[in-house]
């Protein structure tokens, strides 16, 4: 009897040790993780086909990539202590290590086009977490990890904060490594620089320099008159990067063409007015303007920042509901645009 007892005893003590949990064992942050925010794909200017931001334990590095992965542009800024604690405790606090690898639309919410993808890291030794949201939209993303990536875009624009200073540098680098100044070019001298009244800031340098040889480009292979020309390079900047240079107001030195009658018009009829793309991304925060700006201003403004694409000669007709527009783009925009909803007149 005391045996079968026993043995009785013993297998409730094997059943109940079976049913209890074992305690899971957590990994912690450590303070020398390394936090990648990196995003890819959608209509971006292919020079910033991937845009990787790094953050490690004593600075912020943005790097641009284009389609094969070359370096385009790269922006450094120092890190300080409290920033990067903060950051690591946001990390934690919100538990990222536990969030699922793939967040994509839910079912019955809108698909946002062309935004890309985003992949937020976090790598330390012997743990590499990736959590990716396809497409790119907060909208898909749990509330801590909304906070982490708006933390991230945040030191984003803090290392696009670029001086005056630096970016006349960067300007100058990249005119003096352009083929119509690299042929014959001398004399480099800045005229005026303008930072217009937005947020993030976008530049307008104008340059005159002086040409040996008459004509546009690398003009080794072609016979041209060898007489000294004055230039004068208009340069739009956006984040440290080039996004327009016309000299003379007759050539794009960025796509090697000349500009006169070459833009391409199109139209997009019949839009509700309040449900522009331009009107929604204005209202979604992505761009300020110390002042109201017009209808034309915010157009260039959403096509020059989001897609990289310069838009000029904008009409509008329409009423308080329904509005039609009419604009001009490069031939190689034409595409692009289309893809948008625009249309040939």
């Amino acid at each position: 009897m005391n045996k079968a007892l026993l043995i009785l005893t013993l297998t409730l003590s094997l059943i109940v040790a079976g049913c209890t949990e074992k305690p899971t064992e957590t990994t912690n942050i450590s303070e020398d993780a390394t936090i990648v925010h990196l995003t890819y794909g959608g209509f971006v200017m292919t020079n910033m086909a991937f845009q990787e931001l790094v953050i490690n334990d004593t600075s912020v590095v943005l790097s641009y990539y284009g389609p094969n992965h070359e370096l385009t542009q790269r922006f450094t800024k120092p890190l300080n202590a409290s920033t990067r604690s903060n950051l690591l405790q946001l990390f934690s606090e919100t538990g990222f290590l536990e969030m699922s690898d793939t967040y994509v639309p839910k079912e019955g919410q809108p698909v946002v086009a062309d935004v890309g993808i985003v992949e937020i890291s976090l790598q330390q030794t012997n743990l590499n977490k990736t959590v990716k949201v396809d497409p790119y939209s907060q909208d898909y993303m749990p509330e801590g990890l909304q906070k982490i990536d708006q933390a991230l875009l945040d030191l984003k624009q803090y290392a696009l904060n670029v001086s005056n200073t630096e970016t006349e540098t960067i300007a100058e680098d990249w005119i003096k490594n352009a083929r119509t100044y690299k042929y014959d070019g001398s004399n480099l001298t800045l005229i005026n620089h303008a930072t217009m009244d937005s947020f993030p800031e976008q530049h307008s340098l104008t340059y005159s320099f002086i040409s040996s040889h008459a004509g546009y480009g690398n003009r080794s292979d072609q016979m041209t008159a060898e007489v000294i020309t004055n230039h004068t390079l208009n340069i739009n900047m956006y984040q440290g990067l080039v996004t327009s240079a016309i000299i003379d107001g007759v050539w794009d030195e960025m796509n090697q063409q000349t500009i006169e009658s070459e833009r391409t018009t199109l139209q997009y009829k019949n839009i509700l007015c309040n449900e522009t793309p331009w009107a929604k991304w204005y209202g979604e925060g992505n761009i300020q303007f110390f002042k109201e700006p017009t209808e034309s201003e915010l157009i260039v403004a959403y096509y020059s920042n989001v897609y990289g694409i310069e838009v000029t000669d904008i009409t509008a007709d329409g009423n308080t509901e329904q509005c039609s527009y009419t604009l001009k783009v490069m031939p190689d925009a034409v595409q692009a645009m289309k893809d948008m909803g625009w249309q040939n007149t």
